[in-house]
């Protein structure tokens, strides 16, 4: 919209000028930069406090009557719902004279509500270990810390003191309590139940763990890189228990993602395709209905790659879902339809092992090759890139997706600000390679290749209204 990024010719002004890309004001950098600024103000917590007066004018009470006038919010009779009959006209002079005074003034929406329009509850305060702040250079220290008898492969955190760990064992265990020895845990499902993992797969991007409330009492396990190329379904909580096994790839499964809502399942495998789930409104759920079908089959088959599919990722909220292979690049598709909409190129032309899709609108490609990361806007264009000492073993983002937390092969976490890799809060160095991580607005969780599972606090987020824009906190 603010870019001419097609060369079309737009004519020229009045000063002879060439009409091209939309001058900015001085307060933003470029195009990027002056979208996420007015998104942060649409989302600051100034609007928010007054969006039910809005809803006011616009669709509620204030929209007609005195309330109405009282407000100044009132206009030409034709332009409201209801107040003229066209078909009830005889004349057909008279019906277009009123057609053209309605398209001359406009419309007013329908009015929905009657009686004033509630406010929106204000934000919940931020839990105790999150009053950190911005960019403070003293480490964190890790407040829990758990050693498992297994290096773990996919972490879930709740927002209590509960969280789900998958390690390589295919043991599904829930820990509850303290993270610390005091932990209880307890065993999900039978570790048999599961095919083994084949050799030479990362399994951290072959399994994914989900829950639809965001509590471990209703999340699912999504798990491939097994041996026979299946794609396995599973409970995680209760007793657990295997599903569905799918085996529609034709070679291993080498990444799995699950949307938040549990709808979506995208695979990803060594054939080079991707596979995409649809299972309706009542998500995996349904899987336990009576009459639920025995062997789905994929709603989309994503093509268009040159190499082996290396990592998925799946966004209900922009229902779009990305798919990033071994030749480089990263394919954005439509969870609609299948068809393919963009393609990113990483800068680097190595593979992409690593993608995240943010509800804002961006794309994140990784490249342990190259130690870079790249962010992309919706519509193709570079944000920025970043190249790091240590190679990205995991990445996540924070539960309203403006911090984004990145593990370490050196045993380091890093937490920045999405848009604009603002560091947020330094973390202390984990006993050894970050396996993986999961954050909630609780507590962050990391686990290492040495068996530990470590909790953190998490990234201060009352500072940052969204990706683009850190605001420092008024003085008391």
């Amino acid at each position: 919209m603010l870019l001419n990024r097609n060369g079309l010719s737009l004519g020229t002004r009045q000063d002879g000028q060439a009409v091209d890309d939309v001058r900015l004001p001085p307060w933003a950098s470029d195009a990027v930069d002056f979208v996420a600024k007015h998104r942060a103000a649409l989302e600051c917590d100034h609007v928010s406090e007054r969006l039910h007066q809005w809803v006011d004018l616009i669709f509620g009470a204030k929209q007609r009557g005195p309330a109405a006038a009282g407000a100044l919010n009132v206009f030409f009779y034709l332009t409201y719902e209801g107040t003229v009959d066209l078909s009830g006209l005889s004349s057909a002079e008279g019906r277009r004279a009123l057609q053209a005074q309605i398209e001359n003034f406009g419309q007013t929406p329908p009015q929905l509500f009657t009686s004033p329009h509630p406010r929106r509850r204000p934000a919940p305060p931020p839990p105790p270990l999150g009053a950190w702040p911005i960019c403070d250079p003293t480490p964190v220290r890790p407040v829990g810390a758990l050693r498992v008898p297994s290096v773990p492969a996919a972490l879930h955190s709740g927002g209590d003191d509960s969280f789900l760990l998958l390690d390589m064992e295919r043991q599904l265990t829930l820990y509850r309590g303290p993270v610390g020895e005091g932990a209880r845990a307890s065993a999900i499902g039978d570790v048999a139940a599961l095919p083994a993992f084949a050799p030479g797969v990362t399994i951290a991007r072959a399994v994914c763990l989900a829950a639809t409330d965001g509590q471990p009492s209703k999340a699912w396990l999504a798990s491939g890189g097994h041996w026979d190329g299946s794609l396995c379904l599973s409970t995680a909580h209760g007793g657990g228990g295997l599903r569905l096994r799918l085996a529609v790839h034709s070679e291993t499964v080498t990444c799995v993602a699950l949307s938040r809502c549990a709808r979506y399942v995208l695979s990803g495998s060594l054939d080079a395709t991707a596979l995409l789930w649809d299972f309706g409104r009542a998500g995996l759920a349904g899987l336990a209905a009576p009459g639920a079908e025995a062997s789905p089959r994929p709603s989309h088959v994503l093509r268009g790659h040159g190499g082996d599919v290396l990592c998925v990722a799946v966004s209900s909220v922009l229902r779009v879902c990305a798919v990033a292979s071994r030749d480089g690049h990263a394919c954005l598709y439509l969870l609609r339809d299948g068809r393919r909409v963009r393609t990113f190129t990483s800068p680097d032309a190595t593979p992409i092992d690593a993608v995240l899709l943010s509800d804002a609108g961006y794309v994140l490609l990784s490249s342990s090759a190259a130690t870079a990361l790249h962010l992309f806007a919706l519509n193709g264009q570079r944000v920025w890139s970043a190249r790091l000492d240590g190679g990205v073993s995991c990445l996540s983002l924070s539960p309203c997706h403006n911090a984004l937390l990145l593990g370490l092969d050196t045993g380091d976490v890093l937490a920045w600000a999405l848009f604009d890799r603002t560091p947020l809060i330094t973390y202390e160095a984990c006993p050894g390679p970050v396996v993986c991580l999961a954050v909630s607005e609780a507590h962050l969780l990391v686990a290492t290749s040495t068996r530990h599972v470590l909790k953190y606090p998490p990234p201060p987020q009352a500072g940052l209204l969204t990706p683009g824009l850190v605001v420092a906190r008024p003085p008391r």
